[in-house]
């Protein structure tokens, strides 16, 4: 079993609900056009494991205006005031709320369900998506559930994502390092640090295993201070949505 990008199973609880909303949606707001994300948990549910759960099943709209799909959901019984038949409910979102790496659209997959586009990240840029999780002003580790998600995922997977791994996606966010460059610190490098002893039973060296090899790649594109950053990290990752 190919660990990150196994096709999606709709035959599970996650899916059989995601399939409801998406055929509801197709009825109710049938000029809807703009492709839907299912990120997060349900993506590990859906590709990996069917038994794994969470509170919600992420699902993100291809509009900021999110109140009508909310709405929806609870019409149905599968918003957070319901949970209908299970103990999970559908969190809509907005585009900017799942961030992974810079290349996850490229190598998504993508189907056609009740005529609407559905798009679902790989294992491995779900699994990123929850290091750009913002921490709450008492919080001072990962999120369980975020924890419990990687190492679900090892314990399914054989080991993956290795340290290889997740080196090579965790590169593949240079805006998540920009803040880092200059002396700050972010919840990303925060759940990060706190995940890889966890994961690989050591300590992660950021400025070398991250830093370094970061600014090597942009160096041999040419960035000098001079140059505007989030430019070149866009040519670096063309493919970036």
């Amino acid at each position: 079993m190919n660990w990150s990008d196994a096709s999606p199973d709709w035959n599970t609880p996650i899916g059989e609900k995601i399939d409801r909303f998406l055929q509801a949606v197709a009825e109710r707001f049938p000029g809807y056009s703009e492709t839907i994300v299912v990120f997060g948990s349900a993506t590990i549910h859906l590709r990996l494991d069917p038994a794994f759960n969470s509170a919600d099943a992420d699902l993100r709209v291809g509009t900021d205006d999110i109140l009508p799909f909310k709405a929806l959901t609870e019409e149905l019984g599968m918003g957070k005031s319901g949970q209908e038949g299970g103990h999970f409910y559908l969190d809509i979102t907005p585009p900017s709320a799942f961030r992974s790496t810079d290349i996850w659209y490229g190598r998504a997959h993508s189907e056609t369900r009740h005529g609407l586009k559905i798009m679902l990240p790989q294992v491995r840029d779900a699994l990123v998506g929850k290091l750009h999780r913002r921490r709450k002003p008492d919080q001072d580790s990962i999120v369980p559930k975020d924890l419990r998600a990687f190492l679900r995922v090892q314990e399914l997977s054989g080991g993956h994502p290795t340290e290889a791994e997740l080196l090579k996606d965790i590169l593949l966010c240079p805006y998540a390092w920009h803040l880092q460059m200059s002396g700050e610190v972010s919840d990303f490098r925060r759940n990060l640090e706190d995940l890889w002893p966890v994961l690989y039973h050591k300590p992660l060296d950021v400025q070398q295993q991250i830093i370094r090899p970061l600014l090597h790649e942009l160096e041999l594109a040419g960035y000098t201070e001079t140059q505007d950053w989030h430019a070149l990290v866009r040519a670096l990752s063309p493919t970036r949505p």
